[in-house]
């Protein structure tokens, strides 16, 4: 075959799910050994063996230089035409201002690389926007949008089961020192938290392509995946995730509240089926996740009405407390932050320590808001790159939800689907933050977003 006839969507969509389907279930057993991290010319670090984030990260790694490879052949021999727009203005930018920010770190090596465990360093943004442009400009077809859709619902399911499995007190995967009494499900991702804001997201789309199935088959499917992920998300037990999931059900429902009358029964049994897996998993729990979600208003009361900053302090896990001594962080270096993944370098830690309770220094080395570790690490340039991205997306996501009212064709649906992901992803954001488990699903996602309101245009 010769490389002018090489159907070239076909490979980059079968790259893109692997990156999206497959990574996200390498997940080794734990053996005790150590790695080697660089921390200069020829100087390296012995670190514990990762058995979870950098055999990710790694093959997303390779995956986007065979994908590099290939879009570079594309443009030579098929000379498609990017037209410039909002969206890749401000993914350009970011990725500039990314770049600017590791060459001017004083931690070099680990603006480059990421922290260990961590991952996010400058390799690894480029591998974000490449994965976005991939999907954003690339993806020009239903039926190749559909399989990516398709295979993460196949991927999503697999982690869901073996998250369940966890949650029965099973795990076939020799854990690490770390997780080795962990209670609450993380399935291949690393950390309940983690895991939760990955199943908001195919949670949201599984759940709109339900309430718009018209054939028994598509029906009995996607409530049959929504089901699953939902049961997952439960047992994750994280908030943040939960308030993601409910904000895009709750704009869903706003804007679709005809149409979900006009179907009551579809909508009556989906919601009779959480219901029931939430009871049945939380009274088998003595009602702890009950307790969790309840905790949800007691914070915001305790925010609402405390005079005494002690309380105030401990909501959410203490991010309160992070918050408090990261937003000053945010005017060190506005321009270009402190560098990707050096959160740890530049937080406060012994102001942080002094209001913890318990023995034993606490590194926090990330923000636990997205949008703030950003604006720390790469800079305010970079963060309003990123949230003109998202407003673009968003602009987009809502015309879409219109159109979706007037005209209920696949790809207004799909495009409605997407969006509720994303804004799944993006409110979670708000509490969580980005990790090599989850953003090049979350990245694809953005960039599928794109491809697919340039197909309605």
């Amino acid at each position: 075959m010769k490389v002018t006839d090489t159907n070239y969507d076909k490979l980059i969509t079968y790259i893109l799910i692997a990156i999206i389907a497959i990574t996200p279930l390498l997940y080794f057993p734990y053996v005790e050994k150590g790695d080697l991290y660089p921390t200069g010319i020829n100087q390296y670090q012995l670190i514990r063996y990762d058995n979870i984030y950098k055999p990710k990260i790694t093959a997303v790694y390779y995956l986007v230089l065979l994908l590099a490879v290939i879009i570079l052949l594309k443009q030579y021999y098929d000379k498609n035409k990017i037209n410039t727009d909002l969206s890749n203005i401000s993914i350009f930018l970011f990725l500039t201002f990314t770049i600017l920010s590791t060459i001017f770190s004083k931690y070099y090596f680990q603006s480059i690389y990421g922290r260990p465990f961590r991952w996010e360093g400058l390799i690894t943004y480029i591998s974000y926007v490449l994965i976005f442009i991939t999907a954003g400009y690339f993806i020009k077809k239903l039926k190749y949008l559909k399989k990516i859709i398709k295979y993460l619902f196949i991927s999503g399911s697999i982690i869901s089961i073996y998250g369940l499995i966890q949650f029965y007190g099973f795990d076939f995967i020799n854990r690490d020192p770390l997780r080795i009494n962990w209670s609450r499900s993380f399935s291949t991702l690393g950390n309940p938290n983690f895991a939760a804001s990955y199943i908001a997201i195919v949670l949201s789309l599984s759940l709109v392509l339900y309430i718009f199935s018209e054939n028994k088959e598509k029906i009995y499917r996607y409530g049959f995946l929504s089901s699953l992920f939902f049961s997952f998300l439960i047992a994750t037990s994280t908030r943040s995730a939960l308030i993601g999931f409910l904000v895009s059900t709750i704009i869903f429902v706003s804007i679709f509240y005809k149409y979900l009358k006009n179907n009551f029964k579809k909508v009556v049994v989906i919601i009779l089926i959480f219901i029931t897996i939430f009871g049945v998993m939380d009274f088998g729990q003595q009602f702890y996740y009950s307790r969790r979600v309840l905790s949800l208003f007691t914070d915001v009361q305790t925010l609402a009405i405390s005079d005494d900053d002690t309380e105030v302090e401990k909501i959410g896990s203490k991010r309160f407390v992070i918050y408090k001594f990261s937003i000053p962080l945010l005017f060190k270096n506005p321009l270009l932050g402190s560098g990707p993944d050096t959160f740890d370098k530049v937080f406060p830690h012994d102001e942080f320590n002094k209001l913890s309770e318990g023995t034993g220094r606490k590194i926090v080395d990330k923000a636990h808001n997205e949008y703030l570790q950003i604006g720390v690490t790469l800079g305010l340039p970079a963060l309003l790159f990123y949230l003109l991205l998202l407003y673009n997306i968003y602009n987009k996501g809502f015309r879409a939800l219109k159109k979706v009212k007037s005209k209920m064709s696949d790809l207004n649906i799909y495009h409605a689907a997407l969006f509720m992901a994303v804004v799944s992803y993006t409110v979670t954001a708000l509490f969580n933050i980005s990790v090599v488990t989850v953003a090049p699903v979350f990245w694809a996602i953005l960039g599928l977003n794109i491809a697919v309101s340039k197909m309605e245009e």
